[in-house]
């Protein structure tokens, strides 16, 4: 039964050098961490092809599993890239319910979905242990541009060739049954072709059963054939929740989740965009996630993101070394 995996794992981005990811490589070790996940982009994809094999290879020599996401791919995943793919092929994209075109690729797209499957070919052949299915969902408004949270997608041509007729512009109940069922078909498509490589697939769900971007029933993506872990990342300061009922409650879910349909179970903690006054919850997070029985841990991300400005915070070395210790019990590496 996979559900019994252990570990902590952290995810890594920003640096394409090897040998200086060498060097975080051994440090995540030596604090613990049995796993790492990198981002693969379309930049990467472009322009770090066999780099991105590179830095899978000397992930694995430091003893660590690697995990690849799908770095905001087509703005369809989670990731701060940005998305080649939606500018070549505009007439793939999104659209809102006000009819609006927005830069996202359409998860009912079949050009969207071969690309997807090109993207998985690459990841496995640089060798990585598991593709991570990062938070698929339709687009997020504000993500695009469109400051009205209210806004929703999708009703472009390959929706409406789903769905059997144009797609209403009232979210009604039928409308938002189709948004769900198509996220989950994409998500079987892409799953399968991983599965079929010999390859392992977590997939992500955001911490979310209503809503644009929830997901009402995670058993359907549980069950779906070649899904080896369920993941989700309740990182309560984006949802304005308290960090250990919230992280409790969605434990929970998974665990109950996975183990009704014998997949790995895998909970994600921030450590980007908290201070040291968010310690305490963050180390709450880690027990509630432990006491509902999650084992294997993740964190996002490497140094608590603070190369990144948009993550960073003044206390993101500090914050670091909390989730570390929290995850993996080791203290600083010396």
């Amino acid at each position: 039964m996979t559900s019994d995996a252990t570990g902590a794992g952290c995810s890594y981005f920003g640096v394409r050098i090897p040998r200086h990811v060498q060097r975080d490589m051994a440090d995540l070790a030596a604090r613990g961490y049995t796993g790492v996940l990198h981002t693969f982009s379309e930049n990467d994809l472009a322009y770090y092809r066999d780099t991105m094999a590179e830095i899978v290879a000397v992930s694995h020599a430091e003893g660590l599993s690697v995990q690849a996401s799908p770095w905001g791919l087509g703005r369809t995943f989670g990731g701060e890239a940005e998305s080649r793919w939606v500018a070549f092929h505009p007439e793939e994209c999104q659209v809102l319910d006000d009819g609006r075109r927005v830069a996202a690729a359409c998860l009912n797209s079949g050009a969207y979905r071969d690309f997807c499957r090109q993207w998985a070919d690459w990841v496995l052949e640089c060798g990585v242990d598991s593709v991570f299915w990062d938070e698929p969902a339709w687009v997020v408004p504000g993500h695009v541009g469109v400051d009205d949270a209210a806004r929703w997608t999708c009703r472009c041509d390959s929706c409406a060739d789903r769905f059997g007729r144009p797609v209403p512009a009232d979210l009604t109940a039928e409308v938002k049954r189709f948004r769900e069922e198509s996220v989950v078909d994409f998500l079987r498509e892409i799953v399968a072709h991983v599965a079929a490589r010999g390859g392992a697939n977590t997939v992500c769900l955001l911490p979310a059963l209503e809503g644009t971007q929830g997901l009402a029933d995670w058993d359907n993506v549980a069950t779906l054939p070649g899904v080896a872990t369920l993941a989700t990342d309740p990182y309560w300061k984006h949802w304005e929740e308290a960090a250990a009922p919230f992280v409790r409650r969605f434990a929970r879910l998974l665990r109950e989740t996975a183990d009704r349909h014998d997949v790995g179970a895998q909970l994600w903690v921030p450590s980007f965009g908290l201070d040291r006054g968010d310690i305490p919850d963050l180390e709450a997070a880690v027990a509630a996630a432990r006491e509902e029985g999650i084992d294997d841990l993740w964190t996002w991300g490497y140094e608590g993101c603070r190369h990144m400005t948009h993550l960073a915070t003044p206390d993101s070395a500090l914050v670091w070394e909390a989730v570390s210790s929290a995850l993996t019990g080791c203290g600083v590496p010396v």
